[in-house]
């Protein structure tokens, strides 16, 4: 079971919300009898315009269907960014109106203008992702950086089971706590989207089982959709890099993303990973580069 099953989904985010909202943040007093570090319901209900009686029932898992005018008060209230913003509204109307997605399903394709797009970027690292951090392709340069994930099993080619249960990541990570959040973040996103994927929801089980960390930020409820931002690697032969990465939506249904990390021209990461680049395409075309899938 995964964790907070217990729990609907919109009462449980709107709990962690509220939890970690301050008096001072919304604007209200704090007393100095006050001991409690987030908001009360009351004062939620009073930023959003509503009773606190309704308020009250929707953490509560009583009341599960507020109008959108509703949601818009209680995210403004909250403070949430868009993600969130985004996130409670999906929560709110329950997902996507669809069967259940058997957890052997089959392997979204990757469109064959990516996969040679993928094998085209030269020195950038880059990889094709699932919603629920499924890896289905990479380059070179990223096999270069990382790992070849060819060399694990298929059911752990996973970005997440990879930065939760593999003992090279916290070696590889510079920052493994960002990167753990980041992943778990991705993987409520993808779950409010797509509420009855088994493959989803197997990994957050499996995945809370193996690893108290990933629990503990399971619980916290942050979400984040396709972005930017950046990592930092401990390359074995290279050493410190650092880089920049973006998400790429790929257009169809599967909701693939190209995720594609780069660095700053003539900086030490962008001249590693030319070099680097460049002794994997001895006796090949400057612009060669290959794209590798399960």
């Amino acid at each position: 079971m995964a964790p907070s099953a217990e729990l609907p989904g919109l009462a449980h985010f709107l709990r962690t919300r509220r939890a970690r909202l301050t008096p001072e943040a919304a604007g209200l007093p704090r007393t100095v009898s006050r001991r409690l570090d987030g908001l009360r319901r009351a004062e939620v209900a009073t930023l959003a315009g509503i009773s606190p009686e309704y308020y009250t029932r929707l953490e509560q898992g009583r009341q599960r269907r507020p109008s959108p005018d509703v949601l818009d008060a209680l995210a403004t209230a909250l403070q949430l960014d868009a993600d969130a913003r985004r996130h409670l509204h999906r929560l709110a109307t329950g997902g996507p109106a669809q069967q259940t997605r058997p957890a052997d399903a089959t392997v979204p394709a990757v469109p064959e203008a990516t996969l040679r797009l993928l094998a085209s970027l030269g020195p950038w690292p880059a990889h094709v992702v699932t919603p629920m951090r499924d890896i289905l392709a990479w380059n070179d340069a990223e096999a270069w950086l990382l790992l070849d994930y060819a060399e694990l099993p298929v059911e752990q080619r996973n970005f997440a089971w990879f930065v939760f249960c593999d003992p090279r990541a916290p070696r590889l990570l510079t920052d493994w706590e960002k990167t753990a959040r980041g992943n778990v973040h991705r993987l409520r996103h993808a779950l409010a989207a797509d509420p009855h994927d088994e493959r989803g929801n197997r990994l957050v089980a499996d995945l809370a089982a193996r690893s108290s960390r990933f629990a503990a930020f399971w619980e916290e409820h942050d979400v984040r959709g396709p972005a930017t931002g950046s990592h930092g690697f401990r390359h074995p032969r290279a050493g410190r890099l650092d880089l920049d990465y973006t998400a790429y939506v790929v257009p169809g249904t599967d909701g693939l993303e190209l995720v594609v990390l780069t660095a700053e021209r003539d900086s030490p990461t962008h001249e590693a990973l030319r070099q680097a680049a460049e002794r994997r395409g001895a006796g090949r075309p400057s612009h060669g580069g290959s794209a590798h899938r399960p």
